[in-house]
């Protein structure tokens, strides 16, 4: 748990003050007895009290508090690498003192990233040149990440030198506007097409709107190297600046990394909620209802210090009693957030009779894939791909919304329970079209797509018939048309 978090803290500021404000109005109207008219056991300053509960517990409702760990780990790094010339230099340490190029150390700190399991991180690769050249979209197949790198040369793609205000912000485009995704940037934090603080400022702006923390690990030394090919645009020389770097991953809240840190563990804890991220791409739940229950203790201290009822109170206290003796009912009118909420309450606790009361109707996606979830598992799979049509179109939207992959799973579902297994195995390859590597629609097309076994063997051929006497007379007669004529016989053969 990250203490003092919350979705949106300015909402504290404003409820503190009207709790203030409503506790001070108490006092003043207890020290002022003869200014009003009191009830008989009236209580000022304990109402006084729940009043600035019930404001305190509005404020602490909107802000939403988060606390825990969330259901699953999840986690999108996107991996920046310099691919241009200057990491051919040869000025990083290796193992046993060797000396290696940059290339080579910012490989072995990726493999030793991509060697141990990562469950629920998806890795995404982009080479750092003049642009950001796309290489592989996120995914989790480690083989892979760790391969494709070894096909590529620095310096023979892309622009030449090196373009952090431009690559970065073209790496961050990418990215979801909710999504937990963090930037990791492996090179030598050399900028070669404008000036480093121009470069800093635009990249740090770009990172800063769309709230992705930028992680960054420099290889290389800090001393001038030549750089060994280089064509026109090129710098002669190259130096590592990794207090540049450090300014960067600062800027965009961030941090620098050492390449003997644990890059395994670091992203771990950011999945699974131990590292903050911004509360826009955070993965702990949030806790409304903590203010709801502050602000319904502050009702109950308020009607408690009101004394003797006035006249006019009792009939709206009687319709109170009579409502909250009342079982709730899914009829009544309330926002599709609320019903969402209750619905995902009770399907949490396994009661689909109160889920499908409170089933929302809501055109939201959110709402949708509940709908969808709670249709399923009440057995009614046609209406659950009526509920889905809107959101498993053709046209895939770009940048990837994060409801567009649980959509295409439970339409596939919803297929399967239809058995309509062709469509149910489209909808999967358009889940791994668009978003490869995706585990679940990995298993399930695998479960679709048995292993038919060995094919049966071919058929033996029946043997030819027996030729005719006639034929057989004629092959005889060239038989002996072809075979050498005896020689005459000699003196002894007479």
């Amino acid at each position: 748990m990250i203490p003092g978090t919350f979705s949106h803290p300015a909402l504290l500021w404003p409820a503190l003050g009207l709790a203030a404000l409503a506790l001070a109005l108490g006092v003043y109207a207890q020290t002022r007895p003869g200014l009003g008219v009191r009830v008989v056991g009236q209580l000022p300053l304990v109402q006084g009290l729940g009043l600035a509960f019930i404001l305190l517990g509005a404020g602490i409702g909107l802000a939403e508090p988060r606390w825990g760990e969330p259901e699953a780990p999840r986690l999108t790094v996107r991996v920046v690498l310099d691919a241009s010339r200057s990491m051919t230099v040869q000025d990083a340490p290796g193992p046993g003192g060797a000396v290696r190029t940059r290339w080579d150390a910012a490989l072995a700190a990726l493999d030793r990233l991509w060697s141990k399991p990562n469950p629920g991180i998806l890795f995404s690769l982009d080479l750092l040149t003049g642009d950001a050249i796309p290489l592989l979209p996120p995914g989790d197949d480690l083989r892979l990440l760790r391969d494709a790198p070894r096909a590529v040369t620095p310096g023979e793609l892309g622009s030449p030198g090196t373009s952090l205000g431009r690559g970065l912000p073209q790496v961050a485009a990418q990215a979801g506007p909710r999504t937990p995704e963090v930037i990791l940037l492996v090179g030598d934090g050399e900028e070669t097409w404008e000036t480093p603080e121009a470069a800093l400022d635009r990249c740090a702006a770009a990172l800063r709107k769309a709230r992705l923390p930028l992680y960054t690990l420099c290889v290389g030394g800090t001393e001038p190297q030549p750089v060994a090919g280089g064509g026109q645009g090129e710098a002669l020389f190259s130096q590592a600046r990794p207090e540049y770097l450090a300014a960067l991953a600062g800027a965009t809240g961030g941090r620098a990394l050492a390449p003997g840190d644990d890059l395994p563990r670091l992203f771990q804890d950011l999945a699974q909620g131990r590292e903050p991220l911004p509360m826009s791409r955070s993965l702990l739940p949030a806790h409304p209802e903590a203010g709801a229950w502050l602000a319904l203790a502050g009702i109950v201290i308020w009607l408690a210090a009101a004394g003797k009822p006035m006249r006019a109170w009792r009939p709206f206290l009687l319709v109170l009693a009579a409502l909250m003796a009342t079982p709730s009912r899914a009829e009544i009118p309330l926002p599709q957030s609320i019903r969402a909420w209750l619905a995902q309450s009770a399907l949490d606790r396994e009661d689909l009779d109160a889920a499908r009361r409170w089933l929302p109707r809501g055109d939201a996606p959110t709402h949708r894939l509940l709908r969808a979830r709670i249709q399923l598992k009440t057995k009614a799979p046609k209406d659950a791909l009526e509920t889905l049509a809107p959101l498993t179109g053709q046209g895939a939207p770009r940048p990837l919304p994060p409801w567009r992959a649980p959509a295409l799973l439970l339409a596939a579902k919803a297929c399967m329970d239809l058995d309509r297994p062709e469509d149910a195995r489209a909808l999967l390859e358009r889940v791994l079209t668009e978003q490869p590597g995706r585990e679940e629609a990995v298993h399930n097309l695998q479960t679709l797509l048995r292993d038919p076994g060995p094919p049966p063997p071919n058929p033996k051929k029946p043997p030819p018939p027996p030729p005719s006497q006639a034929a057989r007379q004629d092959e005889l007669d060239g038989l002996r048309q072809r075979l050498p004529r005896k020689p005459p016989g000699g003196v002894k053969d007479l």
